[in-house]
């Protein structure tokens, strides 16, 4: 049935490479289309690059077979190693018949399939729910409808009203991505991530993360901090914890969480810290390098780690210094 490119990680779980790695994937990658016509300023598969055909953000595609890879992906979530199949799908002629038919076969033997792709209209989307993908994600990457021109076209608004319709009839069924540091106010983010979760679309939470030979190389990641409460903003909202207007902002930046700090020690928990997005998706090394910076852990956080991230998270707002490592580990578990 033709081939797919397998995450460098996903490939040792599922037993396709000898790649060493010390965290594994828990959702396997799998990505279809070699090329894209759309040109993501980020992106080193975009139309306009020169980032190379081997790389989504910093992961590696090998290609394999799909009669190699089926049964192996059956197995694995079977056996409980993956707890679902995500499709990465570049936007080209042909990949939405490929995908539709990959994504069925996998639902009729059991395993959850979910897909972050482009759709060419509502008919796409519903085709893929009804041929029973758990979940579809429609990419809005940026915070709003000018820094999506500037890096991706002018689609976003097209693609939240085609969010907001699909999860009307597929409700918990549709998401998308938001990136973090694609030049953004940090409110502007705040406020998208709020709308979008009061929604009930489900959100992946990235950091930007330049890739050489695309127009953003030279850029650099978000700040930690910033991410941090971007991740733990996310896990708040949610919960119902807070509200966008317990929120205070001093020149676009975060300055008040609007919780004491015993409320809102009570109210972090290390999973916040943990990759952001759908269920079983840990994507490790999507953003990181190996002994780099950690922006999404793709495990449990060591009660160092948790006590560093939320020391993190804090970082510029009132409630920064004012929790001790003894109140932080309260929660941790």
């Amino acid at each position: 049935m033709g081939m797919v490119g397998v995450s460098s990680g996903t490939a040792a779980v599922l037993g396709l490479s000898q790649n060493r790695n010390d965290t594994l994937p828990t959702t396997a990658y799998l990505l279809l289309g070699e090329s894209c016509r759309n040109s993501c300023s980020f992106c080193p598969r975009g139309a306009h690059n020169d980032g190379g055909s081997r790389y989504l953000s910093r992961v590696t595609w090998p290609l394999y077979s799909w009669e190699e890879v089926f049964p192996r992906l059956i197995f694995a979530c079977r056996e409980g190693l993956l707890g679902r199949v995500c499709f990465q799908v570049t936007d080209a002629p042909g990949n939405h018949k490929q995908l539709l038919a990959y994504g069925r076969s996998l639902a009729e033997e059991g395993v959850a399939v979910n897909t972050s792709c482009v759709i060419h209209g509502e008919k796409e989307g519903r085709e893929l729910l009804d041929a029973g993908f758990a979940r579809i994600a429609l990419a809005l990457d940026a915070a709003s409808p000018d820094i999506y021109a500037r890096v991706k076209g002018d689609r976003w608004q097209k693609t939240w009203e085609l969010l907001s319709r699909l999860n009307t009839d597929y409700p918990g069924q549709v998401g998308t991505h938001l990136i973090a540091g694609l030049g953004e106010q940090p409110q502007e983010m705040f406020t998208v991530l709020f709308k979008l979760i009061r929604e009930k679309i489900g959100v992946g939470l990235f950091a930007f993360t330049p890739v050489r030979g695309t127009p953003l190389a030279g850029y650099s990641p978000p700040p930690l901090n910033y991410y941090r409460q971007l991740q733990l903003a996310s896990q708040l909202f949610q919960s119902g914890e807070i509200e966008l207007q317990n929120l205070s902002f001093q020149g676009n930046q975060l300055r008040d969480w609007g919780l004491s700090p015993l409320e809102l020690a009570r109210a972090i928990r290390p999973q916040h810290f943990q990759t952001p997005g759908c269920l079983h998706c840990n994507r490790p090394y999507y953003n990181e390098r190996p002994g780099g910076t950690i922006y999404n852990y793709p495990r449990p956080l060591t009660p160092a780690e948790f006590v560093q991230a939320t020391r993190e998270a804090l970082i510029g707002t009132e409630q920064e210094g004012v929790l001790d490592e003894k109140q932080i580990l309260a929660t941790y578990c």
